[in-house]
Formats: C-alpha cells, structure tokens, sequence
C-alpha cells in the first residue's frame, strides 16, 4: 500500500513540474520546433561530417549554414515586406489626394468589357455616387483608420523585431545542441517509456519519414510554383519573368496566401497596364494552377513518403495549418502518422499479444 501511494505521488509530483516546464517552454515553442524539424532533415548531412570533423564541429558549422541560407533571407524578405507595405500604405493615400483613382474609375466605366455585365445607367450611377462627398468620406475614412493601423504597427515594430532576433538565436542554439546531443535526448526519453525499444524506434523513425516527407514536399511545391509562375508571366509578355518566378518559388514559404503574394499584384499591374484579357488570364492561371498546385502537388508528393491515406494526409496538412499555424504543416502529419503507427502497435502488443 504504501508503495503504491509513493508511486502515485511520485507520478504526480512529476507531471505539475512537467506541466510547469511546458508553460516555461511555451513561449519558445515554435522556434524549438522548427529547430527540431531542421535538425530531423540536417542529421544525416551531420553524421557524414561529423565522422571528418568530429560532432561538434559539424554541428557548429551546420548551424552556421542554416544561419546564412535561412535565417539572413528570411530576415530580409521580412524586412522587403514590411517596406513595400509602407510604400502602398502612402501610395493609397497619395492616390485619394489627387484624386487619381477618378481617373482610374472613369477607364473602368468606358470599358467594353464591364459594359456587358451593366447598363449605362447602372455605370453612370455608379460612378456618379463613387465622385460624391459622401463616397469621398467614406474612403477617407477607411484609409485613415489603415493609416493608424499602420502607425501602430510601425510602434510596434520595435518589439517585433527584437523578438524575432531573439527567437532566431534561440531557434539556432536549439539546432545546434539537437545535431550535437540528438542521440542522447533520443536514449534517455527512451529509457522513461514503458514500451519495447524496437515500438519506440518505429515511432521515431515515422517522425522522421514524415519530416522528410513533408519538407521534400514544401520544397516539391514550390519548385512547381516557381515553374508555372515563369512559364505564366512569360505568357503575357511580362518583363523579369525568370525574376518573378523566383520571387514566386521563396514567396511559395510564406503563410497564409503564399504564391498568391507574387502572382496576384502581377495579374493586378498586367490588368491595368497592359490588358485587360492578359490580366483576366493571368488571375485565373493564378488561382486555378499556381495556387491550386499548393493543395493537390504537396500531398501527392507526401504521399510517396508517408504511407497513409490521402485524404487524411490532406486534410492533417489543412487541419495542421489553421490549428498551429505555418509549423502546423509539419505537425499534422506528424500527428496522424505518429497516431497511426501507435495503433498498429497496440493492434500488434495488445490485441493480438505479440
């Protein structure tokens, strides 16, 4: 009796200071999970070197590597974002005050086009109310309120920006000790779990595969995207396609919209600078094939390495994104095939008593 209720005690003393500790960790999460998935697809580049330069060595230099090909880019891309919007923030506004989106108005209302879907007096009315006080007001309004958005996005870049450096040194010290000391984490979580060592390497080696898998199919996609954003800007004739289809493959990374962040401002300038049809093109060869790719090419490409049905494949991947965000489409899958591989265990210790 008394060794059951020090067991009992024991187990629960041990998960409130795990449960501390996962409050403790919870700000850094989602760094020292994107450490852990970039360290899973690094490890065997590090087992090569470190048999030439020894472990830690090569887990310096990798970390290095992943600092100058990851972070550097990520941090500049950030800061290009930021910028631009800056600039269409006062674009807008200097639009409103010279009254230049009249001009812009009126060109809609002589189109040929919108002609057939309304009525000249549909167009006219239209046009007269968007040329009134009341429209004026309104849009000022609006724009205003973006403006002090802005502003206080601008205040708050300050903090943003320190946590995101700090965030990134956490990230890479994280890789770095994960490449170093992986194995020994790996053998001493091993140690604390009532399961047979072979049914926790296969649990590991499924978290694994699926890393892989899912990082070969973001980079798969992206690939692809890049492809058909060339081959679609080339169609309509726009300059620095190659440019724009690079810009299309790192922008393919970026959460939520992703390629939809390059081809859609493109579709937009082809619509009313060169063409309306070449626009109407672009747009739809945008939403249809750049975008669509993302949904249907990442699972199937998933699929040749994760061996689960897929439709739960898509929908792990879908499922992960809204719940955890841009980590998410790695942690879905990990989840369901870590869940489908604990089954099959417990189908092969429990049910079957093997």
């Amino acid at each position: 009796m008394r060794e059951r209720i020090f067991l009992y005690f024991l187990l629960g003393l041990t998960g409130f200071f795990v449960c501390l500790a996962l409050i403790m960790l919870l700000p850094f999460l989602k760094p020292i999970l994107w450490a852990l998935i970039f360290a899973l697809v690094a490890y065997p580049l590090h087992l090569k070197l470190s048999k030439k330069i020894r472990n830690t060595p090569s887990a310096l230099l990798l970390t290095l590597l992943v600092f100058l090909l990851v972070v550097i880019p990520f941090s500049m891309v950030l800061a290009i974002a930021i910028r631009q919007s800056i600039e269409l923030l006062h674009f807008m506004l200097n639009m409103l005050q010279e009254n230049s989106y009249e001009t812009l108005l009126r060109n809609l209302y002589e189109n040929r086009y919108i002609s057939r879907f309304l009525t000249q007096e549909e167009l006219k009315s239209l046009l007269d109310y968007i040329q009134s006080e009341g429209f004026k007001n309104l849009l000022l309004s609006g724009l205003r309120d973006m403006a002090q958005k802005g502003v206080n996005l601008l205040a708050s870049l300050v903090p943003a920006v320190a946590s995101f450096v700090f965030k990134a040194f956490v990230f890479l010290l994280t890789f770095f000790f994960i490449l170093r000391d992986g194995p020994k984490f790996a053998k001493f979580i091993e140690r604390f779990l009532p399961m047979h060592s072979e049914d926790v390497e296969q649990v590991f080696l499924t978290v694994y595969k699926t890393v892989l898998a899912t990082v070969y199919g973001s980079v798969g996609v992206a690939l692809l995207q890049g492809f058909l954003g060339f081959i679609g800007y080339s169609l309509v004739g726009i300059d620095y396609a190659l440019l724009l289809g690079i810009a299309t493959f790192l922008s393919s990374f970026v959460p939520p919209l992703g390629a939809s962040f390059v081809w859609f401002p493109v579709a937009l300038y082809t619509f009313f600078q060169k063409s309306h049809q070449a626009g109407i093109f672009l747009f739809f060869y945008g939403l249809l094939l750049i975008s669509t790719a993302d949904n249907i090419a990442r699972p199937l490409i998933m699929k040749m390495g994760i061996d689960i049905p897929y439709i739960v494949l898509f929908f792990s991947i879908l499922g992960g994104l809204i719940a955890f965000g841009f980590v998410g489409i790695f942690l879905g899958p990990i989840i369901f095939t870590s869940l489908f591989t604990i089954a099959l265990i417990y189908e092969k210790r429990v049910l079957k008593g093997g």
